[in-house]
């Protein structure tokens, strides 16, 4: 898929990125597992994304950027930065796994050109107004929230 989506960072984003570094170590020592050259390389690509992206495009990047990572490592680590809450899966075919960072992020909601197989994220006061009333009315705290929209692109009159 073609992800559509802006490719700045802000002050305030780097700022809320330096400790991922730590919080990602300490959920690792918690799991008995170590922070590795190649975790800490895959958390450094991760962490430059700004929107979705699939295993198999940031192996690409990372590859062509000539950093020596396996495919399972990849995967690997992507498990545990979702188990750590530093991404989150975002649902949006069946056919690959696409994935987000979440903290430092504000939810975003993604259309899907179908036809075109592109991706574009959109922001949503409203909707993310909506996920925080419906956690709060049965008693949780929104950690984060999906929202898809699948379309196709009008025909042209």
């Amino acid at each position: 898929m073609t992800l559509m989506q802006p490719a700045q960072t802000s002050a305030i984003d780097d700022l809320l990125l330096q400790p991922l570094c730590a919080v990602f170590r300490r959920f690792l020592k918690r799991q008995g597992l170590k922070f590795t050259p190649e975790r800490a390389k895959i958390l450094d690509a991760v962490l430059s994304k700004d929107g979705v992206f699939e295993a198999e495009q940031l192996l690409y990047e990372m590859r062509e950027a000539g950093v020596r990572v396996s495919k399972a490592t990849i995967y690997r680590t992507l498990k545990h930065l979702l188990d750590a809450n530093i991404i989150t899966e975002v649902l949006i075919d069946s056919k690959h796994a696409h994935y987000q960072r979440t903290i430092g992020k504000d939810p975003k909601g993604h259309l899907v050109n179908v036809d075109a197989d592109q991706i574009t994220e959109f922001d949503s006061p409203e909707l993310t107004a909506l996920a925080q009333r419906i956690c709060r009315e049965h008693g949780y705290e929104p950690i984060s929230f999906n929202f898809v929209i699948y379309a196709n692109p009008r025909p042209r009159k």
